[in-house]
């Protein structure tokens, strides 16, 4: 066989393996949605979308142009469409930046500041991102079989009602800032036994914090959902339908994955059937450590290493707490990794290396790794569940001082106030954590009880969005509530009519008994007259 016959015969064996792979009966279209902030909120979702991957599926991503350089060269298995965001994206990261990249930087009400900031230039990238109108076109014309979003960008119900009411949406979160969710999925939350996520509250709360909670309830979410109707609903009656709004198409979603779990990142509470916790979907088998890094570990001895580490969005932290956290780390005699950008502090151990980056969750499974230091993110708190690790929280914003809490409740470890702590504070927290071995048998524990499950939380999701795809939308899971006037939910029709009986037949027998006892004064009053 010549060259040439050689050469066509492999052309022809290529065209034929890519139009299998193209065709394969198990392979569905997903798209993701992911906010334009937050490396958290990205991983998460691409962590999804690589699993999907790993099962034959196609993956495409909705980003802008300058997102997609990254994300390529990071994910390169994914497609992706892009669109113009006019430096929506930079300023976002910009806002993150100065806000959060210092630790402990702002004050509660600088921080809500900052949180308002973003959710307008959030609209503001959903608005370029639907006014993209050939993009629009590709994304209508392209058969998506699910569209998985993150609600801190509401963009994503937005863009599946667009594509087609029929695509089922699915939602990855720790927790709604817009409150969507709540009226979305009709579950009913007593604010008896339910703590509010902004607080460091647990299930079990004094008179007072009820009475915080139920105030916390009853303003945020309406305040929070006025919100998002003035900021999105005039996007979705554009795009959707003169009828809709913001909350009508989050109601479509079909399923909720949470990512947490009744073991550390909740209490017992009550939920819905497409409501689905996943929490730990993060965690992931360990692989083996850098050759120095490992000999930095195995020096450590029997003491063994403290992992610190404030996620990725905090990179360094104000002079002074540099310092008191560096005090605090010369004085153990455990080696520590701490990931820290900047200039070194000048009390820094010789025990202690600093790291612009490190492998948070091999280390945490490394056998020598004795307590983790963190921030309470949600996905650094189940790396250390589910390894098995103690850990000491310093939370400074979002829902990490209700994961704080939640991690003490549980018995995990010990909390700090970040804003106050001391060098002393800081040593004796540690110390407590790595001789106390009450939280290294509750790390154990809980982490066998996390691992004793018949899916991973991976597995979980991965099952559940192929169950929709497969089905299509799941109207048998969503409860009625959702399409319920706010009237109807809590009864107060019933509670009228029920209300006008009651006063009815309280009137009939006031009236009856009235009556019967003036007939009877009557009655005696003429007798007496009579006799006389």
């Amino acid at each position: 066989m010549g060259i040439a016959s050689k050469l066509r015969c492999s052309a022809i064996l290529l065209v034929f393996l890519c139009f299998l792979i193209e065709n394969r009966s198990d392979a569905e279209r997903v798209l993701l949605v992911p906010p334009p902030l937050g490396d958290s909120h990205w991983i998460t979702l691409a962590k999804i979308g690589r699993a999907l991957l790993d099962r034959g599926h196609v993956v495409t991503v909705v980003v802008s142009e300058g997102m997609a350089a990254n994300q390529r060269a990071e994910w390169p298995d994914f497609q992706f469409e892009t669109f113009q965001d006019r430096g929506t994206h930079a300023r976002l990261k910009a806002l993150q930046d100065n806000a959060f990249s210092a630790a402990g930087k702002l004050s509660r009400h600088e921080e809500r500041g900052v949180f308002f900031a973003m959710f307008g230039e959030l609209r503001e990238h959903c608005a370029l991102l639907l006014g993209d109108r050939t993009l629009l076109a590709r994304l209508r014309a392209s058969p998506y079989s699910v569209v998985i979003s993150d609600p801190i960008f509401p963009c994503g119900a937005i863009l599946s009602a667009y594509i087609d009411f029929r695509v089922p949406h699915i939602s990855v979160m720790r927790g709604d800032p817009l409150f969507l969710d709540e009226k979305a999925t009709g579950v009913p939350i007593p604010p008896s036994y339910v703590p509010f996520l902004a607080t460091d509250f647990t299930d079990d709360m004094t008179f007072v914090q009820r009475l915080q909670n139920a105030v916390w309830y009853t303003v945020v979410p309406v305040i929070a959902r006025r919100d998002a109707s003035r900021l999105y609903d005039e996007l979705v009656r554009a795009y959707v339908g003169g009828e809709e709004t913001i909350q009508s198409v989050t109601s479509r979603t079909d399923l909720w994955f949470y990512q947490t779990d009744y073991l550390l990142q909740d209490f017992p509470r009550p939920s819905m059937p497409n409501m689905v916790q996943v929490g730990g979907l993060n965690v992931r088998a360990a692989a083996p450590l850098t050759e120095d890094m490992e000999a930095f570990v195995q020096s450590s001895g029997d003491d063994g290493v403290v992992v610190v580490s404030f996620g990725s969005m905090v990179k360094t932290m104000p002079e002074d707490k540099k310092e008191i956290f560096a005090a605090a780390f010369a004085r153990l005699r455990q080696k520590v990794l701490w990931r820290y950008v900047g200039e070194k502090p000048a009390g820094l151990g010789n025990n202690t290396k600093p790291l612009a980056w490190l492998p948070q969750n091999d280390l945490l499974a490394h056998p020598k790794t004795r307590a983790f230091i963190t921030h309470a993110g949600s996905n650094g708190l189940y790396e250390a569940l589910h390894h098995g690790v103690p850990v000491v929280c310093l939370p400074l914003f979002g829902d990490q001082p209700a994961n704080a809490a939640r991690v003490v409740a549980r018995g995990l470890g010990v909390t700090l106030d970040f804003s106050t702590v001391t060098a002393d504070q800081l040593y004796q927290a540690i110390l407590d954590v790595l001789t106390n071995n009450s939280y290294r048998e509750t790390a154990a524990r809980l982490s066998r009880l996390h691992c004793d499950q018949p899916q991973s939380p991976m597995e979980r999701a991965v099952w559940w969005i192929e169950h929709v795809i497969q089905h299509g939308r799941l109207p048998h899971l969503r409860a009625r509530a959702a399409e319920l006037p706010w009237y109807q939910y809590y009864l107060l029709d019933v509670a009228a009519f029920l209300l006008s009986v009651c006063s009815a037949v309280l009137g009939t027998v006031w009236c009856g008994c009235s009556l019967v006892c003036r007939k009877c004064c009557t009655t005696k009053g003429g007798g007496k007259l009579k006799s006389q």
